[in-house]
């Protein structure tokens, strides 16, 4: 028999593998973080011998989710976004950007660690930040709470009739990417505020750097009806026409936030080079539009499940993937009286990132050779009962307060419910505590709106 670190066992194991199995009262085999075989629990107790196993009687085993667009920093924001402001044009550059600017140090560290504590309660292992203001903040909290996450730098140098150098912009990526990139778990990449946001130069400069270092790029496009005509109007061209002009495709992995008004010429060049769109379904509802991603193509499609950070919802990309199903389900009755698209199949593959692809790493499948990173949901509860089918019940009835552990690399985070490596009442107990600092730091925001 072969020594291993662990062996979980669940009532059903959902691989998400090549063969896409489901396997009752299946096991997953973890030596050195990685998962090491997959199987029927009898099988793999004959041929593996484990220091820990884990039996989940009443439990779904599933990959760890992937947040493929967030902003860490604008976590103190929830619940005070009203109606009003979602009409200020646009709202990025009114009140989402200048708050998490006007945070101080001590709120961007609370703003970092409760966005963390909620990611892993409900199941998400790896995430991309959009786009940090203070990344040296996160990539500290990331290296102390195990979850995978990309940083970013907020990178623009435009802002609400101001500009500033580009270069200085592009000195302070590259320094995040010398002084955290590979250190305790921490990947650096590239990002793009907006195209609105930066000036040429800017994005030229940034394209290289990912180009220079082989790293990844994220970057908002196609997001604003304002944008598209800013873009046509100064280039010629749409913003992805524009920006693979510039040298995106050359660039893997590549994350597109939203793509919400990408055209249809635009939409088969994401196929073509095989760039990752992030679709945030409750945030694109509120703000933009309609997104193509309930077309019944998208399979053939790069794409994932984003939250857009938890200024608009609680983090929960298994919330999330119910609302993106009603919206492909409402509008695919709409328009073509079809009742069968975009499946729950397809939308958990989206909530692992298309089982990682869009992060280019082994993760997202339960699958040998992948990381060892899995979610395990308590189904001993009304709201999840009775089990037919495993991935139906997931995508349509479980959600984040269903998530019992979380495990990455092979290493506990959560376990029977227990946050292990964040002190999770020190951090609600600052969110209470700082209350009035939060709010001062709103109303500020407010009187600069006005005037």
């Amino acid at each position: 028999m072969e020594d291993v670190d662990k062996i979980i066992l669940g009532k059903y194991v959902i691989t998400l593998d090549s063969f896409n199995r489901v396997i009752p009262r299946g096991a997953v085999a973890i030596r050195d973080g990685v998962i090491v075989d997959v199987g029927e629990y009898d099988g793999i107790k004959n041929r593996y011998k484990a220091e820990e196993v884990v039996e989940r009687q009443n439990h779904v085993v599933t990959p760890g989710l992937v947040d493929c667009h967030t902003h860490t920093q604008q976590f103190l924001l929830r619940s005070a976004i009203s109606d009003e402001m979602l009409q200020l044009p646009p709202i990025w550059t009114k009140v989402l950007v200048p708050f998490e600017n006007m945070l101080k140090p001590h709120l961007v560290k609370i703003s970092t660690q409760a966005s963390i504590v909620n990611m892993l309660r409900n199941g998400i292992t790896f995430f991309i930040e959009a786009g940090a203001p203070y990344p040296e903040i996160l990539a500290e909290e990331i290296a102390r709470s195990g979850i995978k996450g990309v940083v970013t730098l907020a990178t623009y140098n435009i802002l609400e009739g101001r500009s500033w150098s580009a270069e200085e912009v592009l000195k302070r990526a590259e320094a995040l990417h010398r002084d955290w990139n590979g250190k305790n778990g921490v990947r650096v990449w590239m990002s793009i505020r907006q195209v609105m946001m930066a000036s040429e130069k800017l994005i030229s400069g940034v394209i290289e750097l990912a180009k220079r270092f082989n790293t990844g790029l994220t970057l908002h496009l196609a997001e604003y009806q304002g944008e598209v005509d800013y873009t046509l109007t100064k280039h010629g061209k749409r913003p992805l026409e524009y920006m693979l002009e510039c040298g995106l495709n050359d660039i893997k992995p590549m994350v597109i936030a939203h793509g919400v008004f990408l055209s249809p010429r635009e939409i088969n060049m994401v196929k073509k080079y095989g760039l990752g769109i992030c679709w945030c379904p409750t945030v694109d509802s509120w703000l933009m539009g309609v997104h193509w991603a309930f077309l019944e193509d998208v399979d053939n499609v790069v794409i994932g499940i984003g939250s857009d950070g938890a200024s608009w919802n609680r983090l929960d990309l298994l919330h999330e993937a119910k609302v993106a199903k009603a919206i492909a389900k409402a509008l695919d009755n709409a328009i073509m009286y079809y009742k069968a698209g975009l499946s729950s199949q397809t939308l958990l593959n989206m909530v692992t990132g298309s089982r990682g692809l869009i992060v280019g790493e082994r993760v997202g499948r339960l699958e040998r050779g992948y990381s060892a990173d899995i979610v395990v949901l308590d189904l001993k509860n009304i709201r999840n009962l009775p089990i037919h089918d495993p991935v139906d019940l997931v995508v349509n009835y479980v959600e984040g307060d269903s998530v019992n552990d979380v495990i990455i690399d092979g290493r506990f985070v959560l376990k029977d419910g227990e946050m292990l490596t964040v002190d999770e009442g020190e951090v609600v107990k600052r969110i209470i505590d700082y209350e009035s600092d939060i709010k001062d730091t709103l109303k500020e925001l407010m009187k600069a709106i006005k005037r």
